[in-house]
């Protein structure tokens, strides 16, 4: 119960007057909340485009569709969002971002692509204050900080060895880091301020797989493997008092994760995908408060699209993406009560001219949590945007008088 009351606290504090800008609520806790793979196109499928074959982006749902890329391909994707979180009579309007993905595509034969970029596996922030009461001492206040950002560096190579499969294998090198800070201070000058702050750096090499296979020409099937990881995590905690400083280091697993589902052609330029990604749960060392409070983390997701067509109006040339996901966090709160998201999704892209690339955007309308069950409850709005370019890269022909 104390933990539950702790965690509760936490939360109460950031929602009052003197403000919070963060990630999720939920977001807060652990390494963070967990973010999906793909570009605004795939966002706007519900996530769900895992079995989505054609594509003119480098940052995909599907490593193994890249090895269709037939020119040198820099894609950039970034989200935005702006929400509103409640708890019991408190509401606090929030607006966050993450760093951009981005990634750049490089065919060196023909159905043959090496990519190489950034991708946030998980992130978290924060930033309030409020009033503290001191044994014996004037009021005080105190601010909280977090900064929480888990990535990885990927470098997959994509291959289509028949016409009908396309396979990916990927090494990815993570990095990133935890920061706490707190800050404690008087209205009364006689006391002095209190500043503490802990860093944890953490680090680690792990592996992907994926693979696209065409069943039917109305067909597809994928999946991705996403290898654990073995974190080596540094803490370096540092106070006013500099001997009270320390420094530890631990180890930290996450465990492997998985993505399967298909993309369907029932008629016309309409594809119907759907997919199921899970990660299972793993000890939350390093945050001990956490214990009990941790499982496996779901995504499922459908999607509809109306593909572009090449001829016709101008609307006939847009396509027309509708989508709906749900999540199940690693985090419960209280202790044994599951935290879900869920989000409708509508999308679609701007060609540019008769390049190959294109600029994607989604719209995001969801909710986190549950006032009834989670006693904490996020309305979120999202704007994903996906912008990619592409050329042709060849050998300078030398003229010779």
């Amino acid at each position: 119960m104390r933990k539950v009351a702790a965690a509760a606290a936490v939360i109460l504090v950031m929602l009052l007057p003197c403000g919070a800008k963060s990630q999720t609520i939920y977001g807060m806790n652990y390494i963070g909340e967990a973010v999906h793979m793909g570009s605004s196109r795939h966002e706007a499928l519900g996530y769900s485009a895992v079995a989505v074959q054609d594509t003119t982006n480098s940052v995909t749902s599907n490593p193994a569709s890249t090895a269709d890329l037939n020119k040198v391909t820099l894609t950039v994707h970034q989200v935005l969002s702006a929400s509103r979180v409640y708890f019991l009579d408190y509401d606090s309007r929030q607006t966050r971002y993450t760093v951009p993905t981005f990634t750049a595509s490089f065919p060196l034969r023909k159905g043959l692509v090496l990519t190489a970029g950034y991708r946030t596996r998980f992130y978290g922030r924060a930033d309030f204050a409020y009033q503290i009461e001191v044994e014996n001492a004037p009021t005080a206040f105190q601010n909280y900080k977090l900064d929480s950002n888990l990535f990885m560096l990927p470098v997959i190579m994509a291959w289509r060895p028949l016409s009908s499969l396309r396979v990916a294998a990927e090494a990815q090198f993570n990095l990133g880091s935890v920061i706490d800070k707190v800050n404690v201070w008087f209205n009364d000058l006689e006391y002095k301020n209190v500043n503490s702050k802990r860093r944890r750096s953490y680090s680690g090499i792990s592996w992907g797989a994926s693979v696209l296979w065409e069943a039917h020409p109305r067909l597809w099937l994928g999946c991705n493997i996403d290898g654990p990881v073995d974190y080596f995590v540094d803490e370096v905690i540092e106070n006013t008092t500099a001997v009270l400083d320390t420094t530890t280091s631990f180890d930290y697993s996450l465990p492997l994760a998985f993505d399967v589902g298909f993309a369907a052609n029932p008629f016309g330029r309409w594809w119907l995908s759907s997919s199921y990604w899970m990660r299972s749960s793993t000890a939350p060392t390093g945050f001990p408060q956490l214990e009990g409070n941790v499982g496996d983390e779901t995504h499922i997701g459908i999607g509809i699209e109306r593909r572009a067509s090449r001829e016709g109006h101008t609307l006939n040339r847009i396509p027309i993406r509708l989508g709906f996901y749900t999540d199940k966090w690693h985090i419960q709160f209280p202790e044994g009560q599951e935290v879900t998201s869920m989000f409708l999704t509508v999308g679609s892209a701007i060609p540019l001219g008769n390049s190959p690339g294109a600029i994607d955007f989604t719209l995001e309308f969801g909710r986190t949590g549950s006032k009834t069950v989670n006693f904490v409850e996020e309305n979120i709005f999202r704007f994903g945007l996906s912008f990619s370019v592409a050329e042709s890269w060849s050998r300078r022909k030398t003229v010779r008088h």
